[in-house]
């Protein structure tokens, strides 16, 4: 009887601590899990470094809008860029996940960026072929309903 509690405790943990979710809708499948980047930058000029960390943010918010973003700078130069580069969209800190600039006065380089956002994958359609079973009825629409409807931030809830 306890041999039974146990593994039922540790299968339970087991699918509680995973980080990603599988769907398989009708005929489509879609894997969403976070992905986690970090960008380590030396600041040569203001130009270069508030442009690359443009790049960056614009680049991420892309793919998710509402990503967690850590900002990590060694001097008050190197925050100031940090600042300067979020200004042009202003609502950045307040649509991330989480948002936080610190002082990290032991970095290696100026600023370190860490970013982590949601991504979904899923296997590409096939389109029907004469004299073939169809496999994903409905795959070309349930594609575009996760693509392109779908919060991955909704979808990962509750892990």
């Amino acid at each position: 009887m306890n041999s039974v509690k146990l593994l039922t405790a540790l299968l339970l943990v087991m699918t509680l601590g995973c980080s990603e979710r599988y769907y398989n809708g009708k005929g489509h499948e879609t894997l969403v899990y976070p992905e986690t980047h970090v960008y380590q930058i030396t600041a040569k000029s203001k130009q270069q470094t508030e442009a690359q960390l443009e790049q960056i943010f614009r680049r991420v918010d892309e793919i998710d809008s509402n990503p967690s973003i850590t900002v990590e700078y060694r001097n008050n130069r190197a925050k100031g860029y940090a600042q300067n580069s979020i200004q042009y969209d202003p609502t950045l800190a307040y649509r991330a996940e989480s948002f936080e600039l610190k002082r990290n006065s032991s970095l290696t380089t100026d600023l370190k960026v860490t970013i982590t956002y949601h991504t979904i994958v899923s296997k590409p359609c096939a389109p029907a072929q004469i004299e073939k079973d169809l496999s994903s009825i409905n795959c070309f629409s349930e594609s575009a309903r996760n693509r392109h409807i779908a919060n991955k931030e909704s979808l990962l809830e509750g892990i």
